[in-house]
C-alpha cells in the first residue's frame, strides 16, 4: 500500500493534465482492505477501476472494468457505443457466480468483518515484530505484508540470491499454511516479503495457526 498522501497527489496530478486516473482494485478491491476499494482509504475517485479475483471469489474467471460517468459521458458526446469484446464476455456462469459472490457479500457484512479480523490477525503477528529479520508487517484490513531485512536498524535487504521469501514460503507449507512471496521490493531486484490474504471469514483461532506457522518459519529460515 502506498504511503499517504501518495494517491492523492497522483490523482492532483491526473486531473491537472486531463490524464485518465485508473485503479488497479484486483488485488485490492471488493473490501480487501476494510472498504470496497483501496483508494476508497485515501478519498481519491478514479475514472476507471480494474477488478477481479474477489469479485467472484474464485469460483470462476471474472473480471471487470468500472467507469466514471466523467467516461461515459465522453462516449455519449462521441459515437455513443463502446466497441469492444472478447469471446467470454458476459459468460453466463461466471456472471451468475459473480452476482451470488456479491449478495453473499452484503448479506452476511464482510466487508464489515474484514477491519476487525485484520486487527485480531496483526495481534496474532505482534510477537514477530521484534524478529532482528522482521523490518515490518503492515496493510490494511486482510491485506498484510511482512517484509524481512538482513539489518533492522538500516532496513539492509537480504541479496536476491539468498531467495528469503520463498524459503519462508516453503517453511510455511509444511506448517500447512499458504503464503505469497515476492522479491524486489526494494530496488526491483532485492526486497523479499510475504502477502497474507485470508479469506474475509477468517476466525481468531485461524488467525493464531498463522501466526504460530509464520513464527515456525522464521525461527527456521534464519536459524541457518
Amino acid at each position: 500500500m502506498p504511503p499517504d498522501g501518495y494517491a492523492q497527489r497522483i490523482a492532483e496530478i491526473c486531473l491537472r493534465n486531463g490524464i485518465l486516473l485508473i485503479a488497479d482494485e484486483v488485488m485490492t478491491g471488493m473490501g480487501r482492505t476494510g472498504k470496497p476499494f483501496a483508494v476508497q482509504h485515501w478519498g481519491v475517485e478514479p475514472d476507471i477501476i480494474l477488478v477481479g479475483k474477489g469479485v467472484a471469489s474464485g469460483y470462476a474467471p471474472l473480471g471487470a472494468v468500472l467507469v466514471s460517468a466523467r467516461v461515459v459521458a465522453a462516449f455519449e458526446r462521441g459515437s455513443g457505443a463502446f466497441m469492444h469484446g472478447f469471446t467470454y464476455q458476459a459468460h453466463a456462469v461466471s456472471t451468475a457466480a459473480g452476482n451470488a459472490v456479491l449478495d453473499y457479500l452484503e448479506s452476511h457484512k464482510l466487508f464489515d468483518r474484514v477491519n476487525t479480523a485484520g486487527q485480531k490477525l496483526c495481534a496474532a503477528l505482534s510477537p514477530l515484530q521484534s524478529h532482528p529479520n522482521v523490518g515490518d508487517i503492515r496493510g490494511p484490513g486482510l491485506l498484510l505484508g511482512v517484509e524481512f531485512v538482513k539489518d533492522k536498524a538500516t532496513h539492509e535487504p537480504f541479496q536476491k540470491e539468498q531467495d528469503i521469501a520463498e524459503k519462508i514460503r516453503e517453511a510455511c507449507l509444511e506448517e500447512n499454511v499458504l503464503v505469497y512471496p515476492t522479491q524486489g521490493c526494494v530496488d526491483g531486484v532485492r526486497g523479499d516479503h510475504i502477502l497474507l490474504a485470508p479469506p474475509f471469514t477468517i476466525l481468531p483461532e485461524e488467525c493464531a495457526l498463522i501466526a504460530r506457522a509464520l513464527q515456525s518459519a522464521v525461527a527456521r529460515v534464519f536459524a541457518s
